[in-house]
């Protein structure tokens, strides 16, 4: 496909400038990446690039004159840059992925800011890589909405959208349907909708939402996906799922005793990727952990510090692929690899 339009600007919030550190630990190729991020895609001024970096003004001036001549910048920053950024190579042979998308941030930026650039790097991966007659399964969050304001409007012949997680919610602002039909709007694909809520009160009433024919077929096109997108969710009192009333924090309270750090489409795992199976998961409504480890590409967007526990069991499942992630929860993940037992963690009982 061809390359997409540059990302829409992302407006700096105005804030203090704190003091930083120069930029010693990044190679050369992360510090091009990274000034021609903050310059182009940021506006930040180069005295402010320079003051951001740790660097003088004229070698911010002679990084930016090579990120034109070497044709790093045309329209946009190219995907292959962030791609190939050392940062990026170091994560992916980490935690054996096969590729890893940093985005660049800055001191400036808000959470609203980063989640918002995590977003359009997603829509830019998917706007590369989507294909005709190809199907695309999605979880929800907050981060796959942001992929999806961010995405251009751009007919795929033959691409069906089909979701993961159920998301019958009443009176919450955030809608998980909505995720899936604005990417189905953007790309002008049908949708497969799960009509069921993330949970319920049994195994049993789980059964008999899962023996519905029209809950089976969108499960039955979800297991076809060779492109499937994903947030990974925490486990903490201001988690998504608590927020929209799908988890209360008893809950939560239970999962994390039992060493739950994160999730992906409702499947918990501890810090070391092993499921947390039990009562939970056997009453929530979503694709099969089986049918996820069958996938070939399932595409994890994440950012934020305080998801640094679960992006880090999420990487041990073993299900991801590829990650896209801010880059200061990636030098976490890489400086200490999270090897601490997350505070609040418990015993690891129940695992699969």
């Amino acid at each position: 496909m061809k390359q997409s339009n540059s990302p829409a600007q992302i407006k700096r919030a105005p804030r203090g400038r704190r003091k930083v550190t120069p930029t010693l630990l990044l190679g050369q190729k992360d510090t091009l990446a990274k000034a021609t991020w903050l310059y182009h895609h940021q506006k930040l001024t180069q005295q402010q690039v320079a003051d951001e970096l740790g660097l003088s003004r004229p070698t911010v001036v002679r990084l930016l004159r090579q990120a034109l001549e070497e044709g790093i910048v045309t329209v946009s920053l190219r995907l292959d840059v962030l791609r190939q950024m050392e940062l990026s190579r170091r994560l992916a042979k980490r935690f054996g992925l096969q590729e890893a998308f940093i985005v660049p941030t800055s001191v400036g930026h808000t959470e609203a800011d980063v989640l918002r650039a995590v977003g359009e790097m997603g829509a830019l991966y998917l706007e590369n890589n989507i294909q005709p007659n190809q199907v695309v399964t999605l979880s929800w969050g907050k981060t796959l909405l942001e992929v999806a304001r961010a995405l251009n409007e751009n007919p795929v012949k033959g691409v069906v959208i089909a979701q993961t997680l159920g998301g019958l919610n009443s009176g919450h602002t955030f809608n998980p349907y909505r995720v899936a039909s604005l990417f189905g709007e953007k790309l002008h694909a049908p949708v497969y909708h799960l009509y069921v809520p993330v949970i319920v009160a049994s195994k049993e009433l789980r059964d008999l939402f899962l023996s519905d024919p029209g809950v089976q077929a969108a499960l039955e096109v979800a297991r076809l996906a060779s492109l499937c997108m994903v947030s990974v969710g925490k486990v903490d009192h201001s988690a998504t799922v608590v927020e929209t009333g799908f988890l209360n924090v008893s809950t939560i309270d239970q999962l994390r005793a039992r060493g739950a750090v994160g999730d992906i489409s409702g499947r918990y795992f501890d810090i070391d990727g092993k499921r947390i199976v039990g009562d939970v998961d056997d009453r929530i409504l979503a694709l099969p952990w089986e049918d996820f480890q069958r996938l070939k590409n399932v595409v994890a967007v994440a950012c934020g510090l305080d998801k640094k526990y679960a992006v880090l069991g999420a990487l041990r499942t073993g299900v991801l692929r590829r990650l896209i992630i801010d880059d200061q929860t990636a030098l976490a993940l890489l400086e200490d690899g999270g090897d601490v037992t997350p505070e609040g963690a418990g015993s690891s009982e129940g695992h699969a």
